[in-house]
Formats: C-alpha cells, structure tokens, sequence
C-alpha cells in the first residue's frame, strides 16, 4: 500500500536539503490563498468549529488557564503596547461596535439583575477599596467646585424641592426616609455647570444614577 505521509515527508526532507529556506518561501507564496481558503471553510463549517472548540476547552481548562497567565505575565508590557496602538487605529470601529452590541447587553443584563448589582454595589462600598473610590470622588467633585460659580444656599434648595412638591423631577416619585431627595445638575459639573438654583433638580438615587453626567432637557 502506498503511504501518503511517509511520501510527503521524505519529499520534505529532500527538498530542505536542496534548499533549506523552502518552508519560508513556500509560506509566503501561498500565505493569501490560505487565509481566504480558511475563512470560507470556517464559514461553511461554523458549527462544527464551535463544538470541537468547546470540547476541547473543557477538557483542557486548566492547562490553557495555566498557560494563559504565564503568557500574560510575561508579555504583559508589549500587551498593552499592542493594545493602545490597536485602539487609536481601530477607534470608530471600536466605538461602533459598543453602540450596536455591547450597551444593549449591559441594558438588558441591568433590567434583569437590577437588585443583585444593587446588593453588590452596597457590599462593595462597604470595603476599603469601596470606602477610597467613594473618598476619591468626594475629592475630585470638591476641586471642581472651587472652580465653578456655587452659590446655592440651603433656603434656596427647600425652595426647589416646594417648586417640585418634594418628589422627584424625572419619575415624580414622592420621597421618603428610605429614598431620600439628592440634588441633581442639569448641566453637569464635569460638563461645566455650575451649583446654582437655575441648575438644580431634586432626584431620587436611582434616576439620578441612571442620568450620571448626560445633560437632559
């Protein structure tokens, strides 16, 4: 019988002694027909790749764990090299992508998880590194109050919350003890507004959350 591999590897064999630079030439010659015969074999056999790929990842889970954060430690530095220059090329692309795909899943994961994120969230803040987060941002909205005009004083914010008959301007939710009124900036701060009463709003936490630094109507 005739043995195809055998053949295929003393051919290989004898054509490296002749020239030992053949693999590379042979590679770069056919390297634009393989890719696009890959793609459309990919293509045909989705599913097929899909299985075999999940099969083999269970199988091996722990040894491609293993490998995946030695490769990363290693080449820690030249990943995030690689990475920012992939962005700034890639930035509209990227950008696109997020809008499509990657905010619709957050909205729907949030509308089904909403209470578990909350719990989470209030565990967190409870922590050390929740507790500095929490103390960082204080310092950061504070220094960008010296900068602005704030001249909103405490009559002029019972005044606001009368006008508003103590509910909140987006959802008209009364307040109360357990969900207490938060002042809000229609222009944000980050976005130049100023603490005055022309730029207040009562909220309650979830809308005021919810709207975070976009400027509404």
């Amino acid at each position: 019988m005739f043995d195809r591999k055998e053949y295929r590897k003393k051919w290989r064999e004898e054509k490296l002694k002749d020239n030992p630079e053949y693999d590379k030439e042979h590679h770069q010659k056919y390297k634009k027909h393989r890719n696009e015969y890959c793609k459309k074999w990919y293509i045909t056999n989705k599913e097929k790749v899909s299985k075999c790929a999940k099969i083999y990842y269970q199988k091996n889970k722990e040894d491609k764990q293993k490998y995946a954060r030695e490769y990363n430690q290693k080449n820690k530095e030249q990943k995030k090299e690689y990475w920012k220059n992939y962005y700034q090329v890639n930035r509209e692309k990227i950008s696109e992508y997020n809008r499509k795909y990657i905010k619709k899943y957050w909205r729907k994961y949030r509308k089904d998880n909403n209470e578990r994120i909350l719990k989470y969230n209030r565990e967190w803040m409870k922590t050390e590194k929740g507790k500095a987060k929490r103390q960082r941002d204080d310092c950061k909205r504070h220094t960008r109050e010296r900068e602005i005009i704030n001249t909103l004083t405490a009559n002029e914010w019972i005044d606001i919350l009368k006008r508003y008959k103590f509910r909140c301007a987006y959802c008209n939710k009364e307040f109360t003890l357990f969900d207490r009124e938060t002042r809000d900036h229609i222009i944000p701060i980050s976005k130049g507004g100023n603490n005055i009463k022309e730029n207040v709003v009562p909220a309650c936490r979830s809308c005021n959350c919810k709207k975070s630094n976009k400027i509404t109507d």
